[in-house]
């Protein structure tokens, strides 16, 4: 099968790229800055003056400008997505898979809530609120344009790698260095996303060779897990015990009285849990996830 894939230089789209290679599909690189025909990238306008020579079954758009968007910054992701579907025609595609983030509901809190898609959007960062444009535009455009499109909504994504966040904190724990935390880390519930399912989910898009239906899902593992139960997950891959410091309640309390430290404390111990239930039905995922 032919792809066209978006940020496959990126920390997903890099190994995403290897994978879909390993599965057997051909696969064209669509870059912002980079052109390399001999390599199979090509760069957004010379995808769309035909340069390429290539069909595409379905278009992954992986690509990001990034997370911490500024406020001036919010038209550029919604313009890379315009790109992306201006693509389309040239490579003779109908099909696009658009991943977009949990952050268009809002951000984590001290309330225990379950996410489900029927949520109202209420994003409070520019990445958020971008995104959440680029989902209404991507819905008002396949109307017009007659392309179907699957939108996958991520929390992060469980890779060890320094340049995540996620990473970050599992090479605290590979290193051994007191990480200082709070008993609510025990108990808060955060949903996270592993590689594998990624991947799982998109073996079985590609394997239908379709898109039927335009929809919206909340792409994340069965379970939530906590702060503090991530940490001893990272630790538990590796043999080794994480070091975790835990401080006295008191100081959580006095701490999240100022406002500078809430949105900090809320970030690290507060909840996101979403619920996956619309996910398993449509592709009946294994339990392991």
């Amino acid at each position: 099968m032919n792809i066209a894939l978006t940020g496959s230089s990126g920390l997903i789209g890099s190994k995403l790229l290897l994978d879909l290679q390993n599965m057997g599909h051909e696969v064209l690189c669509i870059s912002s800055s980079r052109s390399s025909p001999r390599e199979n990238i090509f760069l957004y306008e010379e995808v769309r003056s035909n340069k390429c020579n290539f069909n595409a079954d379905f278009i992954i758009h992986m690509a990001s400008i990034n997370s911490n968007l500024t406020e001036s910054e919010l038209y550029l992701e919604v313009d890379l997505l315009r790109k992306v579907i201006s693509d389309m025609e040239s490579l003779k595609c109908k099909n696009i898979i658009f991943f977009s983030t949990i952050k268009v509901y809002g951000e984590n809190s001290f309330d225990f809530s379950v996410i489900d898609e029927s949520a109202s959007k209420n994003p409070e960062c520019f990445y958020g609120i971008a995104k959440a444009k680029c989902e209404r535009l991507l819905k008002e455009l396949s109307h017009e344009m007659k392309f179907n499109y699957l939108i996958f909504r991520m929390p992060p994504v469980l890779i060890n790698d320094p340049k995540s966040n996620v990473g970050k904190l599992f090479q605290l724990v590979e290193k051994g260095i007191p990480i200082p935390s709070f008993a609510i880390g025990d108990i808060n519930q955060r949903s996270f996303l592993s590689y594998d399912l990624l991947v799982y989910i998109l073996k079985m898009i590609l394997k239908r060779g379709i898109i039927t239906s335009s929809q919206a899902f909340n792409l994340s593992d069965h379970e939530p897990i906590s702060t503090n139960g991530l940490l001893k997950r990272f630790g538990k891959s590796i043999n080794k015990k994480p070091k975790i410091i835990y401080l006295p309640n008191s100081l959580f309390k006095a701490m999240i009285k100022v406002n500078r430290l809430q949105l900090f404390l809320s970030k690290m111990f507060g909840n996101f849990h979403l619920s996956n239930a619309k996910l398993k039905k449509e592709f009946e995922l294994p339990e392991h996830f």
